[in-house]
């Protein structure tokens, strides 16, 4: 079975295909990698640190080569790719640096006067799931961490980048990590559910859609696993009438098409106060007339194809029903290419409550647009979703845009700034957006177990 496919979704041509493993191969694997853990787990946190600096300079130096993979095969532009590969490499020096400050055990004295020692400890393999947007950060973010902890990984990545996934193997191999502490495997959703309940793997992550986050979630529980979920998002982008619009236009560029408005933390849902509603409009409709559409390998490309096209089509689709539910359309961009998987930057508006414009993740270029009245009705229609991954609050009043942003169902709320995932502190969701945290101290601890030593 090959479903394993490198696709360039602008050039609508394959590159390469890999078939999925035998179920011997993959048993061979699990068995490589646990025994390779066994060793891992004994080194020490300066010896790991070593292999994970490698790894960073080794991102480094092939950094051209690694954007231009994921330019190929999902379609991202160069210049974005490339910031996601410099990324990684601050990742792998922050848990080189920090790791074993963070995990260090903690000496504590009860009410009794008993010595108690708190320590940390690996859990064993962790199987991780991963997305095709960001195929380099995804699995860096959390693999990272996972390992510095002195756990191993299989690492399960998306169909559509086996090249990334294959180069970024490649790195690690290089690095100085025991051979098979983290491995790719090319596998099926049955291999996966397979692999959930062996007694080998002790927990699961997984970024992705709802969908798939509740299904190994599921799968999981009825082994007793843990699980860390990070999963869809439609991030409100909340504009009060005394935001400064110049600023807040300038980032909702970015914060909508980043990545050809393929990312879980890119704001979808625009909510904007009535008085400002209309110029707000007006001016970033003449900021996305100016988008260049194209070859994401080019520099002057803004906006390059969607993934794959079911991917177009589900947003397509998604599109149309909203707007046959009584959504306006207005499509800010013409000059769409002929080849490839596009879609012209889209804003929605008067969008009804029961249309997937309101309730959905749009997954693609589309902004859907909601005017208020005051901050009362901002918080509900924030909050207004299954979804609660992130959101960013604009104002010139600092205590105004604090006081929404505790009342926001989410994971990260950003005054006045672009939501983005940093290293040194927690990434996650709520509600359908997920569960646990990755990133910083919250990312080295969820995967470990926590120890408590009584002593006289």
């Amino acid at each position: 079975m090959t479903i394993y496919i490198s696709h360039n979704p602008f050039t609508e041509t394959t590159r390469a295909a890999y078939p999925v493993l035998s179920s011997y191969a993959l048993i061979n694997q699990l068995d490589l990698t646990h025994a390779a853990q066994q060793q891992w787990s004994g080194w020490s946190f300066s010896k790991r640190a070593e292999a994970v600096l490698k790894l960073a300079q080794l991102i480094h130096d092939n950094a051209p080569q690694l954007a231009e993979l994921a330019v190929a095969e999902m379609g991202i532009t160069y210049k974005e790719a490339l910031a996601e590969v410099n990324k990684c490499t601050t990742a792998c020096r922050y848990y080189a640096e920090h790791s074993e400050r963070i995990l260090a055990p903690s000496n504590h004295f009860s009410d009794t006067g008993k010595h108690v020692t708190i320590s940390y400890e690996p859990m064993g393999i962790v199987l991780g799931i991963f997305p095709w947007n960001f195929p380099y950060w995804q699995v860096i973010r959390s693999a990272i961490p996972v390992l510095m902890s002195g756990n191993g990984m299989l690492v399960k990545p998306a169909p559509n980048v086996p090249e990334c996934a294959l180069k970024l193997q490649e790195l690690f191999n290089e690095a100085g990590f025991p051979k098979h502490i983290i491995s790719t495997v090319f596998i099926s959703e049955a291999q996966v559910a397979g692999l959930i309940i062996d007694n080998r793997i002790k927990a699961c992550t997984l970024t992705g859609s709802d969908k798939a986050g509740a299904a190994v979630a599921t799968q999981a529980a009825s082994q007793i696993k843990k699980t860390v979920l990070e999963l869809g998002g439609s991030d409100p982008f909340i504009v009060l009438e005394d935001a400064d619009l110049n600023e807040a236009l300038n980032t909702a560029i970015t914060a909508r098409f980043q990545n050809n408005g393929q990312s879980c933390i890119a704001s979808k849902r625009f909510i904007l106060h009535r008085n400002i509603a209309s110029v707000f409009l007006n001016r970033l409709a003449e900021k996305i007339s100016t988008l260049v559409l194209g070859d994401p390998s080019k520099a002057e490309t803004n906006i390059g194809p969607v993934a794959r096209a079911d991917l177009r089509d589900k947003l397509s689709q998604q599109v149309n029903d909203s707007i046959a539910a009584g959504a306006h359309v207005s499509n800010c961009y013409q000059n769409t290419p002929n080849t490839g998987y596009f879609y012209a930057p889209t804003i929605l508006t008067r969008i009804p409550e029961q249309c997937p414009a309101y309730s959905e993740e749009l997954f693609g270029p589309v902004i859907s647009v909601f005017e208020v009245d005051n901050d009362e009705q901002a918080i509900r229609l924030a909050n207004d979703t299954v979804f609660g991954l992130g959101a960013s609050v604009w104002s010139t009043n600092r205590d105004r845009a604090l006081a929404i942003a505790q009342k926001l169902e989410c994971g990260q709320v950003f005054i006045n700034g672009l939501v983005k995932s940093h290293t040194a502190f927690p990434f996650g969701g709520v509600k359908h957006s997920g569960i646990g945290r990755e990133l910083g101290e919250w990312g080295l601890n969820e995967f470990c177990q926590g120890k408590t030593i009584w002593q006289p």
